[in-house]
């Protein structure tokens, strides 16, 4: 098994419960409600989405990842949908569509893989707060 850094975005609607469905994957809590915030490419707001990156993604992690966000297929969990606390499969299944990974196995891409993954979609991180 290799690593396979990614990079996910998850819409603002959206961006709960695929941190619940990444957190039943044991890829910890608060992934996306704590991850950086995106607004539209030269606007200062709203927010319309959020982005994690994970360096250390495994191959098959992400693979996973790609194919829940194409069609809704959950990753496997320690546990089950539903219990003790865990999402339940079908609001996972609904949260799949606002999900969107990229990913680069090989070589390092180069540059600022980051900026061109937000600038492919329009987006750019949110603006610092002046103080």
């Amino acid at each position: 098994m290799r690593n396979e850094p990614a990079i996910l975005i998850v819409t603002e609607a959206h961006h709960s419960a695929v941190d619940a469905v990444l957190a039943a994957q044991g890829r910890g809590a608060g992934t996306f409600i704590n991850g950086r915030r995106l607004v539209a490419s030269g606007t200062s707001g709203p927010v319309v989405a959020r982005l994690a990156q994970d360096q250390s993604a495994t191959d098959s992690l992400t693979a996973a990842w790609l194919s829940y966000a194409a069609s809704g297929d959950l990753p496997d969990i320690d546990g089950v949908w539903g219990e003790n606390g865990v999402i339940s499969a079908a609001d996972a299944m609904a949260a799949h569509s606002g999900l969107t990974v990229h990913s680069y196995s090989g070589a390092d891409p180069g540059g600022d893989w980051t900026g061109s993954v937000l600038a492919s979609h329009g987006y750019a991180f949110e603006p610092e707060p002046e103080i």
